[in-house]
């Protein structure tokens, strides 16, 4: 099979990472890169993730506008890394054009504005795939395993927590503006919200907490309320010092095990025996989130890892986490 043709809408810090990973896949070449800011072809962008990298940009073909891009080469899907509030626009622009698209999470800004590219997928019959890496992720696949196979016992227990400093490294500023991310509660907490609904669906309830310093919802801690279910506790934060760092961190206690993060990789302390590391190795949840939605693309099948309407959902549990921080009441979903 020929290759898969890929552009990429969006060169800032995640973008380049989603490149230099694309750009070793025998079955994929990237021929177009699109950004509003030339500058971000060469410059290296911050995550917190790290400093960021810099590419060779000459074998792409380079562009500022998007929809002429997208009229001007033939290609099988697109990536797009935008800021939150464009997904939808840009996304629903490459659908209708014909091509499948992997858009960065959170899924869309508002629960409306993912229902309308999800439409756009299913009208243009093509698929549509958004970053929620977690899915991907080791450790977090672990405790998946562990939770379907009941091999450690019921799940008693559950605590998600991701903590760090604001990013005030992007275009504009614009995660600091909370009508374009959606604060830390949609950008960064919605990780863990993601994974809580990956592993264990819809809660029936939910009651939270909010703290606003900068961007509005900068904290968000959440009880997730399952009838005859497991306790759920998830906190997203950004508004600590520099000198922090970033550290997200998850604990999943089961009636025979406990499985954590290590220092190479998921751990496991069982309740008899010794507890057990298990190194990542070259298990890369970024390459593999694209990497699946490729072969879903090439097999002709739907991604049943992250199926759009289960990514919607999630971000309809964040609003609802909103909306109980606000009014200081549970929320029935």
């Amino acid at each position: 099979m020929s290759k898969l043709k890929c552009a990429l809408i969006g060169c800032g810090g995640l973008g380049k990472g989603h490149l230099a990973r694309v750009a070793l896949m025998d079955d994929v070449e990237m021929v177009a890169l699109c950004d509003v800011n030339e500058e971000q072809f060469t410059k290296a962008t911050a995550t917190n993730l790290g400093a960021g990298q810099t590419i060779d940009i000459s074998n792409y073909n380079l562009y500022t506008d998007a929809e002429e891009m997208l009229n001007k080469e033939e290609l099988d899907f697109v990536i797009i890394a935008l800021p939150t509030f464009l997904h939808e626009k840009y996304t629903v622009m490459a659908l209708d054009k014909g091509l499948h698209v992997f858009c960065e999470k959170p899924m869309a800004r508002t629960p409306e504005a993912c229902q309308n590219m999800i439409d756009a997928a299913i009208r243009n019959n093509k698929l549509l795939s958004i970053g929620q890496c977690l899915r991907f992720d080791y450790g977090y696949g672990m405790i998946k395993e562990a939770y379907e196979s009941g091999k450690y016992g019921k799940l008693i227990r559950l605590e998600l927590y991701r903590y760090s400093y604001a990013p005030i490294w992007a275009w504009e500023n614009w995660y600091m503006n909370f009508e374009r991310s959606g604060g830390a509660a949609l950008d960064l907490h919605v990780h863990d919200v993601d994974f809580t609904n990956y592993l264990l669906g819809r809660p029936d309830a939910i009651k939270s907490d909010a703290y606003h310093k900068t961007s509005g919802f900068d904290m968000i801690s959440t009880q997730y309320i399952y009838k005859d279910g497991p306790i759920v506790h998830a906190i997203g934060d950004w508004s600590l010092p520099v000198s922090y760092g970033f550290r997200p961190t998850y604990m999943a206690i089961f009636e025979k095990a406990v499985i954590m993060p290590g220092e190479k990789g998921p751990k496991i302390c069982p309740e008899d025996g010794e507890a057990q590391e298990f190194e990542r190795g070259d298990r890369d949840m970024y390459r593999d989130e694209v990497r699946y939605f490729i072969q879903c693309i090439k097999e002709g099948k739907l991604n049943d890892i992250v199926p759009m309407e289960s990514t919607k959902q999630s971000i309809e549990m964040v609003f609802a986490e909103m909306k109980s921080a606000e009014t200081g009441e549970v929320v029935t979903l």
